[in-house]
């Protein structure tokens, strides 16, 4: 195996974590913290040889501390344009090394400013290869801020809440600033509220609705030559995500509904593998994808409680070849943190993912280090080369 930097590494990963999009979701500020932070924690811990302890100890405060300023400033800047994923995901990034580091007070301060002088991350990217390098690029970018702070650098003091930070940047309210004084530090995501786990690895706004459908296939024993139109209504959210009805490249199938409800329609499911060129030029799968028309919702998601736990809820309506109407609302798919995921089906999940590139026995054995990763005196062994050998 080859070896990197610190930085080389966190990008690496924060772009294998992301290509998928098959990563969590938080919504307090709406973005994948875990693919950004934990790629840069994770390669912070190996530069000094932190324990697993000490890994998992960054990781906390990394999404932590994103998803405070996520809940401070809500979704703002997500309908703004922004991509919190990158956006916010190099505070937390920087956070987090900071953490690892064992940096100061103002030493760790310096490393968020230092992230903060530097936004990135725009909502333009989503359907492309630069949306997986830009998730890297947020990684790298906060572990390159805490590596600065260690050396010295000083970061731009009132970097939010001067008039030429990040509050006049993202045209943020004196209440956001309010806000994220009291929320940092304050609540605890992770231990409260929790984050999203997809079933599919395709946008989470696809979520809900692909397993109402898989459900309502299954409860009336239904194929797709027997299911003649599926109508979606959906939240805004959902709405604003899903733009490609008749996607052209993996990229805008990831964010079609049409194509997720073709591969329950053909498949009952979605693997992986079918992310493909040829699965998107399939005659059939194209025909699947005409049968479902999107319609945006101004009931679902109306009420502040809707937002909180049901963000990107589904009502299908599946007309069948002989004339019968289905109907199931699904406010919360599986994996959502008001329908959390068994940990059984997240052992399948890791399974599938990592079973594409190594023996069976390997994965198990790489998920047990993980499921005792503080226990590791050092983050080193979580992949010893030595465990992967016959």
């Amino acid at each position: 195996s080859s070896r990197v930097t610190a930085t080389g590494a966190s990008y690496a990963n924060a772009v294998a974590a992301h290509a998928l999009d098959f990563d969590d979701t938080c919504y307090d500020g709406i973005g994948h913290g875990s693919a950004v932070v934990w790629p840069a924690v994770l390669a912070a811990a190996e530069r000094v040889n932190a324990s697993g302890a000490e890994a998992l100890a960054g990781f906390v405060a990394g999404v932590e501390a994103e998803y405070a300023i996520g809940r401070a400033i809500g979704d703002h800047t997500y309908w703004s344009g922004w991509w919190n994923t990158a956006l916010l995901g190099t505070l937390g990034a920087a956070a987090g090394a900071a953490r690892v580091f064992r940096l100061d007070a103002e030493e760790t301060a310096n490393a968020i400013r230092l992230a903060a002088a530097q936004p990135i991350g725009l909502r333009q990217v989503f359907c492309t290869t630069a949306k997986p390098h830009i998730c890297g690029m947020a990684a790298l970018k906060g572990v390159w801020a805490a590596v600065s702070a260690r050396a010295g650098i000083d970061g731009p003091d009132l970097a939010f809440e001067g008039d030429r930070g990040l509050r006049k940047v993202l045209d943020l309210a004196d209440a956001h600033i309010h806000a994220l004084h009291e929320e940092v530090g304050r609540r605890s995501v992770l231990g409260e509220r929790g984050v999203a786990f997809k079933l599919y690895p395709v946008c989470s706004a696809a979520q809900a609705a692909m397993e109402a459908v898989a459900e309502l296939m299954a409860e009336h024993g239904l194929d797709e030559p027997s299911v003649e139109k599926v109508v979606c209504e959906v939240t805004p959210l959902v709405h604003i995500s899903l733009v490609y009805h008749q996607p052209a490249s993996v990229g805008e199938a990831q964010f079609s509904m049409p194509f997720g409800i073709a591969a329950i329609l053909l498949t009952g499911g979605l693997h992986p593998d079918l992310l493909s060129e040829s699965t998107i030029r399939d005659e059939k799968w194209r025909a699947a994808m005409g049968k479902l028309p999107l319609v945006h919702s101004n009931e679902l998601g109306a009420t502040p409680e809707q937002r909180r736990d049901h963000p990107e809820a589904a009502v299908v309506k599946i007309t069948t070849s002989d004339g019968r109407e289905l109907v199931r609302h699904k406010g919360a798919a599986t994996g959502m943190p008001a329908n959390p995921m068994s940990d059984e089906r997240l052992t399948a999940k890791f399974s599938l993912c990592a079973g594409r590139f190594m023996q069976a026995r390997h994965a198990e054995a790489l998920r047990d280090r993980i499921m005792k990763l503080d226990e590791l005196p050092s983050t080193r062994a979580l992949f010893d080369p030595a465990a992967w050998t016959d």
